[in-house]
């Protein structure tokens, strides 16, 4: 069996997406590979999820390079402030670890795949490629040094771009969620010929996960689910606004909704779900963060689920969260740029999209789909979503880089 380096900071049992997507990627990519996974070792600003552990498969060779920092909230916060100063580069000294081990483990591999965020992966493959010239795919979940959503400055911004630029050209291959986020790359490194040298591979859902598969029976509530969390720009107000919108014209619909969000809600986004309990008599349940596995679950349990995004003109993003929604065969209603990947992927289902911005087509939107549930939740499970099953994604990656190894 060929054998891989893969180099992945994030990776189980942290809880977050990229971790999960590694977890469900390394599930079927280790069938094909014997696979030795470079990774950061304890990750205290994450919460751990040792089913993600489970999913991953007892196959893979996990090397864990470690990246100490304070036990404390407050001091990680200080912490994170002051690397930022004296670094432009995330994890600065995990990446250092890791470059050792990636070093010392040799260049006895058949192929080198890393993946972002964060860019450090990145960097680490960079060195392990100029020192062995391993055949190298690079894999993009979301932009590095030209995120809209995390914008770099000065001696940052153009440190991050000169390393981002040497990952661009150097690796052998590239793969982006996104068409999107490819041609940013393209535009930002024209000389990199950045489209003949990438795949634009979406993120995947493992259909074996999910369980039961029809929504709770409940006295009369239409259960409308939001799974990830609320911060920054990425706001429950367009929702709520539409709501409103809504109370006034059929406030027989809006009085027999629940409202669940499963993720974390930044604090100042608090009194908005609370008085919207008491104004508009929806039942908000607010259930956390959860464990991946239940995440499913209640996205299979839902009525119908919910895709909030921050403002945009275009839309560079795929959220892994919304192929797993699609998993679950339940009607889904984008709150989104229509411009983008998620929008049209959406619409190509008959799903409706709108603007944070609109809050009239929103609130028309959730009309459609309280009173006509039925027919769309029957529309729901007949879809047609194969392309995302983590068997047919996984074995194109694989396709990848056997072009790549066999260049």
């Amino acid at each position: 069996m060929s054998k891989m380096l893969m180099i992945s900071y994030y990776a189980p049992p942290i809880l977050n997406a990229e971790s999960i997507l590694v977890a469900k990627t390394l599930k079927f990519l280790s069938k094909e590979y014997q696979i030795d996974l470079l990774t950061v070792g304890e990750e205290t600003d994450f919460k751990q999820d040792p089913f993600l552990l489970e999913e991953m498969g007892g196959e893979v060779n996990v090397i864990r390079a470690a990246n100490p920092k304070p036990s404390s909230r407050l001091m990680r916060k200080i912490y994170r402030e002051a690397v930022a100063r004296l670094s432009a580069l995330d994890n600065p000294i995990w990446q250092r670890r890791a470059e050792r081990a990636a070093i010392d483990l040799g260049g006895d591999y058949d192929v080198l795949y890393s993946r972002s965020q964060p860019g450090a992966s990145h960097v680490v493959a960079l060195r392990v490629k100029e020192r062995y010239g391993t055949p190298w795919v690079a894999q993009f979940s979301d932009p590095w040094g030209h995120n809209p959503y995390h914008q770099l400055q000065g001696k940052a911004k153009r440190a991050v771009e000169r390393l981002e630029q040497q990952v661009i050209e150097r690796a052998d291959h590239l793969i982006f969620p996104t068409l999107e986020m490819r041609d940013l790359y393209a535009s930002v490194y024209r000389g990199a010929d950045v489209e003949n040298r990438s795949t634009v591979l979406p993120h995947h859902f493992d259909a074996a996960l999910y369980q039961g598969g029809a929504a709770k029976k409940r006295d009369r509530k239409i259960v409308m689910s939001y799974i990830g969390d609320f911060y920054g720009l990425r706001s429950p107000a367009p929702l709520i606004k539409g709501l409103t919108f809504l109370k006034e014209k059929r406030p027989d619909l809006v009085e027999r909704l629940e409202l669940q969000v499963v993720g974390n809600v930044e604090r100042t986004f608090h009194p908005l779900l609370e008085a919207a309990e008491k104004t508009l008599g929806v039942q908000v349940t607010r259930v956390g963060q959860v464990p991946f596995r239940k995440s499913l679950e209640l996205m299979a349990e839902s009525d119908l689920l919910l895709l909030v995004d921050a403002p945009s003109d275009v839309n560079l993003f795929l959220s892994s969260k919304l192929i797993d929604y699609l998993g679950a065969y339940r009607p889904i209603l984008g709150i989104t740029s229509t411009k983008g990947t998620a929008g049209r992927l959406l619409q190509s289902y008959g799903w409706q999209v709108h603007h944070p911005d609109d809050v009239q087509g929103i609130a028309n939107a959730l009309e459609t789909y309280l009173s006509q549930l039925a027919q769309l939740q029957e529309r729901a499970r007949n879809t047609d979503i194969d392309a995302f099953r983590s068997e047919s994604v996984v074995s194109e990656l694989t396709a990848i880089c056997e072009r790549v190894r066999h260049r």
